[in-house]
């Protein structure tokens, strides 16, 4: 009579540990590139929702605030309150320019961007803004952050 085999050989088992290693040396960076093209969104958001209040700041009085200041902060003559601080990101809390010319610098502040920049700019002020790599309207913004990181509004 023939017995039958129960079980997995060695061979088997040794097979199906090299596909799993071969799927996590995979899997790893590219989770590690999306987790950090997320974090790079959030500066993009966090410098989007400034836009539109530098723009009619910049319009109504036709120049830039001195200033931006926290939410926390009562804002002087001159000075903006924004929201500057997000998770993985800070807006540094001056505008750069002169009205119209403007531009927004985010600095991330953690992941593997930490330390990079993004910066949105404009020559209309504010009506339209260029972030990254982008051009709008003749203005291309700026970033030290990897371009595979940008969100697709701000690649070329």
């Amino acid at each position: 009579m023939k017995r039958r085999q129960k079980g997995f050989t060695l061979i088997e088992l040794m097979i199906v540990v090299a596909i799993i290693g071969i799927l996590a040396a995979v899997a790893i960076p590219a989770y590690q590139d999306y987790i950090t093209r997320a974090q790079v969104a959030e500066a993009v958001e966090l410098a989007g929702g400034l836009r539109g209040e530098l723009a009619e700041y910049g319009t109504e009085k036709n120049v830039w605030p001195t200033a931006l200041v926290g939410l926390t902060t009562s804002p002087g003559v001159g000075q903006l309150q924004a929201t500057l601080t997000g998770k993985y990101s800070n807006i540094t809390p001056s505008v750069g320019g002169t009205f119209p010319v403007g531009e927004i610098t985010v600095v991330m502040s953690t992941g593997q961007a930490a330390g990079q920049n993004l910066v949105l700019r404009t020559n209309n002020g504010g009506y339209s803004w260029a972030c990254g790599a982008a051009t709008v309207d003749g203005v291309t913004g700026s970033a030290t952050i990897n371009a595979k990181y940008l969100p697709s509004s701000c690649k070329p």
